[in-house]
């Protein structure tokens, strides 16, 4: 086996870390490099999508897989526990043919696709270049000169081409930060000034869009999922350039984001814009010297590791296991931090009230229970028994149906608080979305890929066509004939619902329903499956709602959970 270089091994690996976040890359890594084509005379050889070259389901490979060559390049130089493949020459040279791989399927002029032919896309260019950059930093002098040299050509022309592209459908903060860092690299690998200056535009937009709540915007509001992610890549930029404003402006987003910490170990959920629920240790852990909160997240959702409430890599699709993979790995890297007292989290505090103005999220603990509630989203709620720390209740708006469409009261952005929330009491209302869920079809597909071929090579028309997909499948707000008014009271040992829906036009309601969970936007990063989606919960029956709607235009529907001295939750219809 030839041994990692020791001049690129630091920082060394933290072994208390290292024990709790590699046996679950390891669980993850066997598919992971079973997506590689590792076989030298294949045609496909280096190519990590084995849907195309294997079962041959798709007839481009997914770009985006080819970054594996991230997470196995950090598996191939640190050895961790448990770990076979540290110093490995044939996980060395699987990675060497993914790097050869990945550069040749650069554009002439510069791009990287990421998922269909000829994508043109900033976004995914900039990616490839951040994993080929971390995968070259960790191989060190093990990658061959000649790749090296393709390398550097490649990363200049793909600079190049990203240096004055941008996402144009919506600001996705952590998508920006990825980007910050891709500048950043290529001005340490060009020396060349105008892509330190791009770096530092990125940021100066992701700190002009964070909320003065702390919080990045993704996609229009706050997603605690997302974010850990968009921290994490902030906290790389930081450590490389040191800007004091950017580590000021993580202390806000860590200290917002610990409100979406759940006693049960999860985070975020159908309350976030984007409705995720990932966790990128990373962040926190590289951060935990220098902001006590993010040492508090860390600690506590370390604590909690094994519930995998949270997604992980193990529980992952091929889609996120690489920056799963890469997320958990780097915060392996973490130094060493000296055991003491740490904050708080929100849901370890008693008595908290906190009702965020631009987010309109509203956060409340009791002795008994902690809930997170979404006015701007018609009232999605969550809400954890603390004494047990477990999931007791939790639903994600109302659904409306009249023959095949569907209207949800959970869109962002149709809903809001009346007026001022009070102490322990939240009202809102919502106008009602059209659900807009759509699936691929043999005829959709051949449209795209007549487009792939065609005016996607046209950058500026593949970006537009792009975005108006982007925002039809995620963005799109179409209010419906429904109306909702939601109002909660938080008391000590209960919380009290009370809602009402209006019909606002002549629409024949055939049924009424209130999940616990739905996303009714497109978001590939959700509906991960989580232990506690098994836990039996209070759940609202509002058949009823159905008839009362369609005779009176109206319907009204109470309901109260109590969490008594016993651990018992109990429901009970007003």
């Amino acid at each position: 086996m030839r041994e990692p270089d020791a001049s690129n091994a630091e920082p060394q690996v933290n072994p208390h870390l290292s024990a709790i976040y590699t046996p679950e890359v390891l669980a993850a890594a066997q598919l992971m490099f079973s997506e590689i084509d590792r076989e030298r005379e294949s045609v496909s050889y280096g190519i990590v999508d084995r849907v195309h070259w294997g079962w041959k389901f798709r007839d481009y490979p997914v770009g985006i897989l080819q970054l594996a060559c991230y997470p196995a390049s950090f598996l191939w130089r640190h050895p961790l526990p448990g770990s076979p493949y540290s110093g490995h020459d044939r996980v060395l040279e699987w990675i060497l043919a993914v790097f050869d791989n990945t550069l040749s399927r650069q554009h002439r002029n510069g791009a990287f696709s990421a998922f269909v032919p000829f994508e043109q896309d900033t976004m995914s260019t900039l990616q490839a270049m951040y994993g080929l950059a971390r995968a070259r930093e960790h191989l060190g002098d093990a990658l061959p000169a000649r790749l090296d040299e393709r390398y550097r050509e490649a990363f200049a022309r793909a600079a190049a081409f990203a240096r004055d592209g941008s996402e144009k459908h919506a600001f996705v903060s952590n998508h920006s930060a990825l980007m910050a860092v891709s500048f950043h690299d290529a001005f340490e690998a060009t020396g060349d000034e105008k892509y330190r200056t791009r770096a530092e535009a990125l940021i100066d937009r992701i700190l002009d869009e964070q909320s003065r709540e702390g919080w990045y915007n993704e996609y229009g509001g706050s997603d605690p999922g997302y974010e850990t992610l968009g921290i994490f890549y902030l906290a790389q930029y930081w450590r490389r350039t040191g800007s004091a404003r950017v580590l000021e402006s993580l202390r806000q987003s860590v200290e917002f984001i610990a409100h979406g910490v759940h006693p049960d170990g999860s985070i975020g959920g159908v309350y976030g814009s984007r409705h995720t629920s990932l966790y990128m240790p990373a962040g926190f852990e590289l951060l935990s010297s220098e902001i006590p909160m993010a040492a508090a997240i860390a600690r506590y959702m370390r604590e909690r590791f094994q519930r995998r409430n949270v997604v992980t890599p193990s529980a992952a699709d091929t889609e996120n296991i690489v920056p799963l993979s890469y997320g958990y790995l780097e915060a392996c890297l973490a130094p060493p931090l000296e055991d003491g007292p740490l904050p708080l989290l929100p849901c370890e505090t008693d008595g908290l009230r906190e009702h965020f103005e631009q987010s309109q999220l509203s956060v409340i603990s009791t002795r008994r229970y902690y809930a997170v509630i979404h006015a701007g989203k018609g009232g999605v709620l969550r809400v954890f028994d603390r004494a047990r720390e477990t999931l007791a209740y939790e639903d994600a708006g109302y659904v409306v149906r009249s023959g095949n469409r569907r209207w949800t009261s959970q869109t962002l952005g149709l809903g809001g608080r009346e007026g001022a929330a009070q102490d322990a009491e939240v009202s809102c209302q919502a106008r009602l979305s059209e659900v807009r869920q759509e699936l691929p079809s043999p005829l959709r597909v051949i449209i795209l890929r007549i487009l792939n071929l065609t005016l996607f090579r046209h950058a500026g028309l593949g970006n537009w066509i792009r975005s108006q997909i982007a925002v039809r499948l995620i963005l799109s707000k179409k209010p419906g004939p429904f109306r909702l008014h939601r109002n909660v009271v938080f008391e000590e040992d209960r919380f009290l619902v009370r809602d009402r829906l209006e019909r606002t036009s002549a629409v024949n309601v055939d049924d009424v329903c209130l999940p616990r969970q739905f996303t009714s936007i497109h978001m590939g990063s959700a509906k991960y499956f989580h232990p506690n989606e098994l836990r039996g919960l209070p759940e609202a029956s509002v058949g009823h709602m159905r008839e009362q709607l369609n005779r009176d235009g109206s319907a009204r529907f109470a309901f109260s959970v109590g969490f008594s001295g016993d651990g018992e939750v109990r429901q009970v219809v007003e």
